[in-house]
């Protein structure tokens, strides 16, 4: 299916003189046959190329009956694959990888990136597996708890988790707000100092259960797919909803207790399988959070200037202006927001928080109170 898509894109034309070179790395488990690993490992190397490049992917991965059934891809390309090249093909631990330059041309709606460099607080439940009898191959109940801990740790270069949870949150049905929301803003924001949500559940690891001779003589594929939901709990917005899917050989015995907390099972091709797919999970939801405009509480106001809840671990800087926005409780749940014009600039940035001064007369004049809100200016 890739094949047709990325065939269409080769625009060989001499006309394009300057296009860019990205280089990029894809993989893929040799169970799948060899012609038919070298094809996924290439669509995703060249998928993440055009990532680089500015492009907007979405990829998912499709089983039917048991059986691998390629991939669909929904390119918004900012930019046209003109070219590419495969400069190293080598076979590891049952994984067929690939290195590619790709020749793209960036066009004329390349993509801008962000103008903030807000980082809001972000909450990781606990992802947890939708039915635990499929863990029971390999004994990996805990694979949930293995996932989280190692997606914290892709995120926590370029997100700001302020908490990663052992237990599911609770959702509180008396707020007016979707179930997914688990008690809403106010409970991130007091106790979690976190606006972001990120859930998720392991849908489906199941295995072929063959004759102990297909165990001894043959690869025994299992699936892996998850679904992840990102939410903004101070605006009720699903950022990213999404199942993601892979398939590779479970290269264990039938009774063998695998523990998914070392690195021998991550370095197994179902191992390196899932870190690939939590790799792109990852990508996506630094993308996702990547332009939201930073919203902030004011605590206190008092002859120093206006006290704001975020700060540098946020990526509040001096200088950084906000507009005021009051806000006003009717019920529990329930809020009346307007926005004014008075504009306040950061004269102070420290790590949990910010003191701003008016930027004008009007916002000198303009009473505030806490309770208020800032809303960034770009």
């Amino acid at each position: 299916m890739l094949k047709n898509v990325f065939a269409s894109l080769l625009l060989l034309s001499p006309f394009f003189t300057h296009a860019d070179w990205y280089q990029a790395e894809g993989s893929a488990p040799l169970s799948l046959g060899t012609e038919t690993a070298r094809q996924q490992a290439l669509e995703q190397a060249l998928s993440d190329a055009l990532l680089q490049s500015g492009a907007s992917l979405n990829t998912m991965q499709s089983a039917t009956n048991g059986t691998y059934g390629g991939q669909q891809l929904d390119i918004s390309a900012q930019g046209e694959l003109m070219d590419y090249l495969i400069i190293d093909e080598r076979k590891k631990q049952g994984r067929l990888w690939l290195t590619v330059r790709a020749d793209i041309w960036p066009g004329e709606r390349r993509q801008e990136q962000c103008a903030g460099r807000y980082r809001p607080g972000l909450a990781l439940t606990a992802i947890t597996l939708r039915h635990p009898e499929q863990g029971s191959t390999g004994q990996i109940y805990e694979l949930g708890a293995a996932i989280s801990s190692r997606l914290s740790s892709m995120l926590t270069p370029a997100v700001n988790i302020t908490s990663s949870t052992g237990q599911p949150l609770d959702t509180d049905t008396a707020l007016p707000r979707d179930a997914g929301l688990r008690k809403g803003s106010d409970m991130l924001t007091s106790r979690r100092q976190a606006r972001l949500l990120l859930s998720g559940s392991i849908e489906d690891i199941s295995i072929e259960d063959g004759h102990w001779t297909k165990w001894t003589f043959s690869d025994i594929p299992r699936e892996f797919r998850m679904r992840i939901v990102l939410e903004d709990s101070l605006t009720g917005d699903v950022l990213l909803q999404r199942d993601y899917q892979t398939r590779s050989s479970w290269d264990y015995k039938k009774h063998d207790k695998v523990n998914v907390h070392q690195q021998s099972f991550w370095h197994s091709a179902y191992g390196q399988a899932v870190n690939q797919l939590l790799q792109n999970v990852s990508r996506d939801l630094v993308k996702a959070q990547a332009c939201i405009k930073a919203v902030g509480n004011i605590m206190q106001q008092s002859g120093d200037g206006i006290l704001m809840d975020l700060g540098r671990r946020e990526g509040i800087q001096t200088g950084d202006k906000f507009t005021l926005m009051h806000r006003r409780q009717l019920t529990p749940g329930y809020y009346s927001e307007s926005t004014s014009g008075a504009t306040f600039v950061v004269q102070q940035s420290h790590a949990g928080y910010s003191i701003l001064v008016p930027a004008g007369q009007e916002a000198k004049i303009t009473p505030v109170t806490p309770g208020d809100r800032l809303v960034q200016l770009w």
